[in-house]
């Protein structure tokens, strides 16, 4: 069976490792150049990170993430609205960790070995049915026919586009900016955020140092043009008497490059045409307000491996319908729990800020991150 992967990021790294260990020599193209940055901070739930102990990857992963152990809920003041108990909560499932993007991909791409080819700087161009087979056209300029094509490209997955063009999803109207400070400045192993009216600030905890975002109202687009210290001078203001407190103050103080977030998702109505599948944020991408994006694509990743272990390249098909029947309904549950909890967070309105945390405090668990609590249950 041959098979490309589009998209070397979680969902097909991890894909090509565990097609690796089948015996099989994936052929992954991936748009970047090289894996330099490493990107933003991710969580990865119980359901997600169990997926690496299949990969042997799984110690290697625990010892360069932080357990999430407390996520709180502040007001505008610093005053705590909501303390959770992740430690407590996860207890019959396993840790959360958090951890930087650049760990995990570095550890998928040990998974992979030799047998899968990593094609940097490379994507597809163009897709034909070629009888039983697909025939792909890729940037680099070289062509090739395949059992199976996968998408794997995220969010911005040109596969995506080149199936079914222009997808629906969510847009909050909303962009993050995040950027790498040092720890120790909040309290270690938990995750705060301070939902604000017209603003949300976040740090979020990995080995060594953390992640910080500010959330506002407004498209990327808006600070065109804008040097590093405007862009801190609106962000602070948005923030209001919040900047105030000092450790906020502090973790913009070490703001010395922010980078843009749209706050957006896709949901495509389609995810399969004939030999050609989207996995991971491909066909669903989230919003990161319940940090459930990673674990989504690994589980995903690991279903489609999963049905292409008992396949031939025959068989193809079949596996996909297979794969879509099992992950398709937790996916798109997962993406409602995220849509509903930004509903919730990116408010404008003092009045409906105040009602927000009032209900938040007695609200229960299951009603802000139910699919993900189910999907520790679920066999995806």
């Amino acid at each position: 069976m041959r098979v490309l992967i589009v998209g070397g990021g979680v969902a097909g790294l991890a894909l090509a490792a565990m097609l690796a260990r089948q015996g099989r020599e994936p052929v992954v193209a991936e748009r970047v150049g090289s894996y330099a940055d490493s990107g933003y901070g991710i969580s990865l739930y119980p359901f997600g990170s169990a997926v690496l102990h299949g990969l042997g990857a799984y110690p290697g992963f625990a010892a360069e993430s932080v357990e999430l152990k407390t996520y709180q809920i502040a007001d505008r003041h610093g005053g705590i609205i909501r303390s959770i108990d992740f430690a407590r909560l996860m207890a019959g499932y396993g840790p959360t960790y958090m951890t930087a993007r650049g760990t995990l991909i570095g550890l998928l791409r040990q998974a992979c070995g030799d047998r899968a080819e990593l094609r940097m700087g490379t994507t597809v161009s163009a897709l034909r049915e070629a009888g039983a087979q697909v025939e792909a056209s890729l940037s680099d300029g070289s062509t090739g026919r395949f059992d199976l094509v996968v998408g794997c490209g995220g969010i911005h997955s040109v596969t995506r586009e080149l199936l079914f063009g222009s997808q629906p999803g969510v847009d909050t109207g909303w962009t993050g900016w995040t950027w790498w400070g040092r720890a120790g400045i909040f309290p270690p192993e938990t995750v705060r955020e301070w939902w604000l009216p017209g603003a949300l600030f976040g740090v979020y905890p990995v080995p060594g140092r953390a992640m910080y975002l500010i959330a506002v109202p407004g498209a990327t687009a808006s600070a065109d043009g804008l040097s590093q210290t405007e862009v801190r001078a609106r962000l602070r203001a948005a923030l209001g008497e919040s900047a105030l407190i000092p450790e906020i103050g502090a973790a913009l103080g070490e703001a010395s490059r922010l980078w843009p977030w749209p706050l957006r998702d896709v949901r495509s109505r389609r995810l399969r045409k004939g030999r050609v599948v989207l996995c991971g944020d491909a066909g669903t991408a989230f919003l990161p307000t319940a940090g459930v994006g990673a674990s989504a694509a690994l589980r995903c990743a690991a279903a489609l491996a999963d049905e292409l272990s008992r396949a031939d390249a025959r068989l193809v098909p079949l596996a996909l319908d297979h794969y879509l029947e099992r992950t398709t309904g937790p996916v798109r549950a997962h993406q409602r729990d995220s849509r509903r909890l930004a509903r919730a967070m990116f408010l404008r309105s003092n009045a409906l800020c105040r009602a927000r945390d009032a209900a938040t405090r007695h609200m229960p668990i299951r009603s802000m991150i139910g699919s993900i609590l189910a999907a520790m249950h679920e066999r995806v």
